[in-house]
């Protein structure tokens, strides 16, 4: 998840918009290895976007996907090709992107964030991929920036939206480290079995390295 995340951080334009980022990541993560994928009219409202349409003409605009199948009256669903040839060309296991779409989703929807918008929705997304496997009182950090990068948000943004993770409880603590750029944590949620891998596009901005087990606070998958 932390990789598909920066995938999509290098591949869309910096102003890409919180919903249009989300509705992305499913588009990716629930595509065909020849780019093709469908999202259904409910996906789209239980991600509660805002106007879904809005989103998917914003990825439309920037050529990152074309629709084949555009919604219609009374629906949100829509069928579309994705366009970039470095997501397009890869063979992932399709059960495990499968699976990353389905803890996204879920993660997205637990109680603490229940009552925000796309934008921090999306911070918390990233927060949880980035945090290690163990207990929610292990710490966990980032470059402030990739962070940044990956939302779409000034490092000042970030940083009004971390402290409204904490409003909420989603987050038990946070820091900032001046020094270092770097982002500390710690996530406020119970803890729940591993999450599956997903293999990324080929390109994007380095990120931290790779931690292999899931965060044991993501949603159960049941």
């Amino acid at each position: 998840m932390r990789e598909m995340l920066s995938y999509l951080a290098a591949a869309l334009p910096a102003q890409t918009s919180a919903p249009a980022r989300l509705l992305a990541l499913q588009c990716a993560l629930r595509s065909t290895a020849a780019g093709k994928v469908s999202i259904p009219t409910g996906l789209v409202r239980g991600m509660r976007l805002g106007r879904g349409a809005t989103a998917l003409d914003e990825l439309q605009e920037v050529q990152w996907l074309h629709t084949t199948a555009p919604p219609q009256p009374g629906s949100e669903g829509f069928t579309a090709q994705l366009l970039d040839a470095a997501l397009r060309t890869q063979a992932p296991a399709q059960g495990d992107r499968a699976r990353a779409a389905d803890w996204s989703i879920r993660t997205c929807r637990v109680k603490t964030l229940h009552q925000l918008g796309p934008l921090p929705r999306l911070l918390a997304l990233a927060l949880a991929a980035h945090s290690p496997a163990g207990t929610s009182e292990e710490e966990s950090s980032a470059d402030q920036a990739h962070l940044a990068r990956m939302c779409g948000l000034a490092p000042q943004s970030l940083l009004h939206t971390l402290a409204l993770l904490a409003h909420t409880h989603f987050l038990q603590s946070w820091a900032h480290n001046l020094t270092h750029e770097e982002v500390r944590w710690k996530l406020a949620l119970p803890k729940q079995p591993p999450r599956a891998q997903t293999s990324p596009p080929p390109h994007g901005p380095p990120t931290t390295p790779r931690l292999e087990p899931q965060p044991s606070h993501w949603p159960s998958s049941g």
